[in-house]
């Protein structure tokens, strides 16, 4: 594999010209089940939510979004008790708790599925900013550290450049779904581009029993909640709400590497504390660190870092101080919150990402950030189609 030149570094506002929301937005998305069926899956677990939020924040019965507290300091309020085996209050014991967890995880990965097919078939100009950007990727000399849980990226590159294989840098295995169980499938090792997840991805499975992770196709992430979400945490939902959902019998299939009925996931959520002591982060963690540490050039999109993200902002800047080089940094945001963003940014890597310099794009994806990635390299000087 050649050498990483060029390390594209992602948060919400990148995902954000894929239709999905940026984190200002994620509460009212994430609630917002007008046009899906009143006694569906997603519908259900919002209404779960919602008495969650009710019993736990003191919130009136359909809270609107602005009421609702930080999805941090929900899932932040959750771990602490769950993970201690401790209760939330009479109501939500620690299995409770996690059926909560485990909910807000199914809709969030429900949801930003339900916003990509939105955002591809209606095809505005952010998306069609996007897949030309997929277009001109120079793939033998870039990778992505992604901090979001979305498929942009791999669905983005599969569609510009009919790349179908990933390397998550966790040893992550690629299977397809069966009746029964995840069938692995081999892929050529050779045509794969590095996109490491931070935080997890909703595309990823991981057994409980040999701690094996694995990986399947970016459009199957609706059968990935599926497997989430099981009988016995639609019982703690029927509990609380005091409505079922008719799921029928659904037996959880078996991991393909051990025959375990363990499958599940681990995300690192928006917690203040993440979960991040698992092997496979423990594993894509060390192969950022190698990129950062050989990439020339670190290019920051739509990423604000913000307070929560502390381990990786601390990846940042003990990976800056020790190379003999620095990294050249380059930095495109965009929206109101742009300027704020750079400021954020010069705070921590220094004058050399001020507003006059000219790494810095305040508009996004706009021209000018494009021909300056050519320029660098990160980018061709055309479109692969």
């Amino acid at each position: 594999m050649n050498k990483v030149q060029h390390l594209f570094i992602v948060g919400a506002g990148f995902s954000h010209y894929a239709g999905l929301p940026l984190t200002s937005d994620f509460t009212e998305k994430l609630l917002d089940v007008a046009h899906l069926k009143e006694t569906g899956p997603s519908a259900l677990i919002v209404l779960f939510l919602q008495q969650f939020v009710q019993d736990a924040f003191g919130q009136t019965p359909g809270a609107l979004p602005d009421a609702w507290p930080h999805l941090e300091d929900i899932f932040t309020c959750i771990d602490l008790s769950a993970n201690t085996g401790h209760h939330l209050g009479p109501e939500y014991a620690p299995s409770d708790l996690r059926a909560v967890r485990r909910g807000l995880i199914v809709r969030i990965i429900r949801m930003l599925r339900q916003t990509y097919t939105q955002a591809k078939n209606l095809k505005k100009s952010d998306w069609k900013t996007l897949e030309k950007f997929f277009s001109m990727i120079a793939p033998e000399q870039c990778a992505f550290v992604c901090m979001n849980w979305d498929t942009v990226i791999e669905e983005g590159l599969e569609r510009a450049l009919t790349v179908k294989n990933f390397d998550y840098g966790c040893d992550a295995k690629f299977t397809r779904f069966s009746k029964s169980s995840l069938t692995p499938v081999e892929l050529e090792a050779e045509t794969a581009i590095q996109v490491l997840k931070v935080h997890g991805s909703a595309n990823w499975l991981y057994c409980d029993t040999c701690r094996t992770t694995f990986w399947v196709s970016p459009k199957e992430t609706l059968r990935v909640a599926q497997e989430l979400f099981r009988e016995t945490d639609w019982r703690i939902v029927k509990k609380h709400i005091g409505e079922n959902y008719k799921y029928g019998r659904h037996n959880l299939r078996k991991c393909p590497s051990c025959r375990a009925r363990s499958l599940g996931t681990r995300f690192a959520t928006f917690s203040y504390r993440k979960a991040l002591d698992f092997p496979m982060y423990e594993r894509s963690w060390l192969t950022i660190e190698r990129l950062l540490r050989e990439a020339k050039t670190w290019i920051f999109i739509g990423y604000s870092l913000p307070p929560a993200d502390y381990e990786f902002k601390q990846l940042l800047k003990r990976v800056q101080l020790s190379r003999r080089k620095p990294p050249a940094t380059v930095l495109i945001v965009g929206g109101s919150g742009a300027s704020s963003t750079q400021k954020n940014y010069q705070k921590f890597f220094g004058p050399q990402l001020g507003p006059a310099s000219k790494s810095y794009f305040q508009n996004g994806l706009s021209s000018d950030a494009i021909d300056y990635l050519k320029k660098i390299g990160a980018l061709r000087n055309s479109c692969s189609r």
